[in-house]
């Protein structure tokens, strides 16, 4: 709902877990209904201020102001419709956003064999180290950007 988030909801069970003998009336009228009242005066009067009172002083013939009379409600639900929907579009794409960047740059996760030697696993199984320093200048940028690769694809399949 456009006026609701979850500050009403414990409002409201804080309400029901109390009870109605134990109800502090003071704290149910600041929390609750003037802030229900204000909504609804904003609503009523703000459409009624600017049809009654902007635009006769603006000059216009009487034919505009009846007709920004008459659609001043709509106006002012089209607009307060509008915000709601630039609001959650823009929370939507905010959480999109930093989904698709937490996926790219893998926040929350750990790498596993990220910035270890390739050639410290053969070492760990028994392979000798003249080997694999000869070996390891041949190859090392290649075994650099396999490892990049190998990175890439895994991102890939887990999206």
């Amino acid at each position: 709902m456009p006026l609701v988030d979850e500050s009403w909801r414990t409002k409201f069970e804080r309400v029901r877990e109390d009870g109605f003998s134990r109800l502090q009336s003071l704290w149910v009228l600041q929390e609750i209904v003037f802030p229900i009242i204000m909504k609804l005066l904003t609503a009523l009067c703000v459409p009624y201020v600017l049809a009654r009172g902007v635009f006769p002083v603006l000059g216009y013939p009487m034919a505009v102001n009846s007709a920004v009379y008459r659609f001043a409600w709509l106006g002012c639900l089209c607009f307060s419709l509008l915000c709601f929907c630039a609001k959650r579009f823009h929370v939507w794409f905010t959480n999109l956003h930093n989904s698709i960047r937490d996926d790219r740059y893998l926040i929350g996760r750990k790498l596993h064999n990220y910035g270890e030697d390739p050639g410290e696993e053969q070492n760990e199984a028994g392979t000798s180290s003249e080997a694999q320093n000869s070996n390891s200048q041949d190859t090392g940028l290649i075994r650099e950007a396999d490892v990049g690769i190998r990175q890439r694809r895994a991102n890939r399949q887990e999206a």
